[in-house]
């Protein structure tokens, strides 16, 4: 078959948790995940287009052209929820052009299934993993065969009734799973805030993640890649597409703790001259692992640091100290990796004094960066199940079935009203950033004339950026 697969270019929205500035500007990623599709199709035998129109700066009239000179089967989507109405405009403006049929996918389709295909834009849906169902799928629709019992496959039959079949419940082992395919995708026009190197991409050497912070939407199932299959990658996009900078998505990258240490052996071993940038827990991480991390080629980490205040950090689970962020920044800037500190705005308990608390505690650490969110109930968090117990409404799932979401969502763990956390957030940015040893450093680091204009288009607009709120209080 061919197969189209679109990624439109959603914009800010008022209920997600950064600030509009951050959204915007923050990084322009390959979407990974359907560069994963494409190739489980192509292996597959089938003829795959795989358009983002995020990173290329298309419209729906441009992105038509493409698919009329293509000529697709089908149209496939990753129907994420909080850009879900967008997916729709952009199927609705397509299927009315094209005439076929949109198969959905994505973790949207496995908390929403039913509500995803009761949208009439959506004819098929892909739920849980692809690498099997989803070419067993498109074999039988392409061959006219029978598809009503495959697992995981959503559907609606001839009297129009919604079909959920539940996925299969084994795990896939992530090593056979093919590489994305980044030969579909302009490699040249990714970057983020803080790179420094291109070309410039994303990588997954596992998913998931072991621990249970109440505001994460990340599963808490986990499961890696070898070392050998993640450093074949690296190798692959250095070799074929000029990739000199990766930035890990993993929600932890340096565990298991031998697994990562022996990815920094085989990186050296390969005489790969990559940078790169991970994302991890501060009690993770220790000595030895950070020095062959900046050994091999490890130039930033993001640590999940959120708030100083102990009893808020226990108040989301999230199983740290304080005293483990000083050591783990200590330790990083020891070997010559640059930090970046994630903290948030809103948890349960939080008060303006706790936040400014912290903001204290971001400006004495020795961090290059920080980003700050607004902590919002995430589908399917165990915030998300306080905010429907307590409101006795389900937001996300209405806004699936048709109630779009046009406003921030209650918040009743805090009492923080929203007016007050878009100001603490905005003052969090300009406190830390805006501050003589930050300026200076980001200029001593400056490696091009375009990371600077970066740096200050995102300064300007942060400046500017006016409140999203038409009220002040909740």
């Amino acid at each position: 078959m061919r197969v189209a697969l679109i990624f439109p270019p959603f914009r800010h929205k008022i209920f997600t948790e950064n600030l509009r500035t951050v959204d915007e500007e923050f990084c322009i990623a390959p979407p990974i995940i359907l560069a994963y599709v494409a190739a489980i199709l192509e292996k597959h035998g089938h003829n795959v287009i795989l358009i983002d129109a995020k990173a290329l700066k298309l419209s729906k009239e441009e992105v038509l052209k493409k698919l009329i000179v293509f000529n697709p089967d089908i149209l496939g989507f990753r129907a994420e929820t909080y850009y879900f109405h967008e997916a729709l405009e952009w199927i609705r403006y397509l299927k009315a052009n094209l005439s076929v049929p949109v198969l959905a996918g994505g973790i949207n389709l496995t908390f929403y299934p039913r509500e995803v295909l009761s949208r009439p834009e959506v004819d098929y849906g892909i739920i849980g993993e692809a690498i099997d169902s989803l070419p067993c799928f498109l074999s039988a629709l392409e061959n006219g065969d029978d598809y009503s019992r495959l697992p995981g496959v959503a559907y609606k039959d001839k009297d129009n009734r919604i079909i959920i079949n539940p996925p299969e419940s084994k795990m896939y082992d992530f090593d056979s799973y093919p590489y994305p395919a980044r030969h579909l995708l302009p490699n040249n026009k990714y970057y983020s805030f803080v790179s420094q190197r291109k070309n410039f991409t994303i990588m997954l050497t596992s998913t998931g993640c072991p621990y249970g912070c109440i505001f994460c939407a990340i599963p808490f199932s986990y499961r890696t890649r070898s070392p050998k299959n993640v450093v074949d990658e690296i190798e692959a996009c250095y070799r074929d597409f000029d990739i000199r900078e990766i930035d890990f998505f993993d929600a932890i990258l340096f565990m298991p703790r031998e697994r990562a240490l022996e990815i920094f052996r085989l990186i050296l071993r390969r005489k790969l001259d990559i940078e790169w940038s991970a994302r991890s827990r501060v009690d993770v991480v220790d000595e030895r692992v950070l020095k062959e991390a900046a050994r091999a080629g490890c130039r930033q980490i993001y640590y999940g640091i959120e708030s100083t205040d102990q009893k808020i950090l226990d108040s989301v689970n999230k199983m740290i100290k304080p005293e483990d962020v000083i050591e783990a920044v200590k330790l990083s800037k020891k070997y010559g990796i640059r930090t970046m500190g994630f903290f948030m705005v809103g948890n349960p308990g939080e008060t303006m004094e706790s936040v400014r608390r912290t903001i204290i505690f971001a400006k004495k650490l020795d961090l290059d960066f920080i980003q700050v969110s607004r902590t919002i109930p995430k589908p399917r968090t165990k915030l998300d199940d306080i905010m429907i117990r307590l409101t006795q409404r389900d937001y996300w799932r209405m806004h699936i079935k048709g109630e779009e979401i046009k406003n921030r969502l209650p918040t009743p763990w805090t009492n923080l009203n929203e007016y007050e956390k878009e100001v603490l957030t905005k003052e969090f940015y300009v406190k830390f950033y805006f501050r003589p040893r930050i300026i200076l450093r980001r200029i001593l680091q400056l490696r091009s004339w375009g990371e600077l204009l970066r740096y200050v288009k995102v300064a300007t607009k942060m400046i500017l950026q006016k409140s999203e709120l038409k009220y002040k209080h909740r």
